[in-house]
């Protein structure tokens, strides 16, 4: 399936819009989805790190939920482990974008202060829940 709108800059003639409106039509509709789902989840991966990157995580794993059942499980499993494995990629990019602005990366590992040992002891359960996906934020 070709799209017409990459076809050059000036608008596709009556007889493209009809080709490309065909070639839709008789495409099977798992294909249809694989590529919007890939469509998606390409801008997820380069927005990783910002917020708007959850908007189109949540999007993809909205859109696994709704068609799960209708697809060949293989799929519906791809589609399902792309979503983790985005949902996964946004928190750990986000921690790093959180901890490099105030200068963690500088410090060497082994010289931190007792005082902030001791913080991270108390707030290790905080730290867990730091990895938690929650839809919408």
């Amino acid at each position: 399936m070709t799209d017409p709108t990459q076809a050059g800059q000036q608008e596709p003639s009556e007889e493209e819009v009809q080709q490309y409106l065909e070639q839709l039509r008789e495409a099977e509709s798992s294909d249809v989805l694989a590529q919007a789902f890939n469509m998606l989840a390409t801008g997820a991966q380069v927005k990783l790190g910002r917020s708007d990157a959850r908007l189109l995580i949540d999007a993809l794993s909205a859109i696994s939920e709704a068609v799960a059942d209708q697809l060949s499980e293989q799929f519906g499993q791809q589609m399902r482990s792309s979503v983790s494995q985005l949902q996964s990629a946004q928190v750990q990019a986000e921690q790093q974008a959180g901890a490099e602005p105030a200068g963690a990366a500088s410090a060497p590992q082994g010289s931190q202060p007792a005082s902030q040992g001791s913080q991270q002891a108390e707030g290790g359960d905080q730290r867990l829940t730091d990895r938690l996906w929650v839809p919408g934020q």
